[in-house]
């Protein structure tokens, strides 16, 4: 019979890497016909004890993750936090003569929060739901924080602060080419954007002339 990790394991890959405790206690059950009168307690300290997120780790095999922060019942599995893969570098090119060429950086600030609701989002665009598949079966997507980090913005690395985007609706947003409203995003139930950081992108950076 597997163990009880086995089956969390095994139940949060069925659910796409990421779920809350109820879809996890639904799909273990599935796979357990033997469940004793406490196994959804038992399920959440296995969780905990193999989390370096909760204050119950063992020091053992990190296996799971808190999406949310403790408290919030939403679980991942650690192995499946990828970075974001790096776009190969466009070749140099030859300059022609009367001709000049102009490239605009922009810097991907991947940070293991980002990664995380990447991943709740399972890599779809949360304005248009573009999911892209890269050659290798992986997802990619990007993580656009509406209330830019650093000078002179200040903004935060919070959930609250940060959509989940694709290429096309990052740009878009980076340069303030597109109004954000709330009713057009989509959202799940345990991520909610604030209404600060939409409103901050519509007055201030749309405002803002590059």
């Amino acid at each position: 019979m597997s163990s009880w990790e086995q089956d969390i394991i095994q139940a949060l890959e069925n659910l796409g890497g990421v779920a809350n405790y109820d879809d996890i206690y639904s799909e273990v059950s599935k796979l357990r016909s033997d469940l004793p009168k406490t196994w959804k307690a038992v399920i959440r300290r296995r969780i905990q004890d193999l989390s370096s997120d909760s204050d119950g780790f063992k020091n053992g095999q990190d296996l799971f993750y808190s999406v949310n922060g403790l408290g919030g019942g939403m679980w991942g599995l650690r192995n499946k936090l990828a970075y974001t893969p790096k776009a190969a570098d466009l070749p140099t090119g030859t300059k022609e003569p009367e001709r000049e060429y102009t490239t605009t950086y922009r810097v991907l600030r991947d940070t293991n929060l980002a990664r995380k609701l990447k991943l709740l989002y399972n890599n779809s665009c949360q304005i248009c739901g573009l999911q892209i598949q890269l050659p290798n079966g992986k997802l990619y997507s990007e993580a656009h924080h509406i209330i830019p980090l650093g000078n002179p913005h200040h903004g935060s690395d919070t959930p609250e602060n940060i959509i989940v985007l694709c290429p096309n609706h990052h740009v878009m947003c980076d340069y303030g080419a597109i109004e954000l409203s709330l009713k057009e995003v989509k959202q799940v139930s345990s991520h909610s954007i604030s209404q600060k950081s939409i409103d901050y992108h519509n007055k201030i950076i749309r405002e803002t002339e590059l």
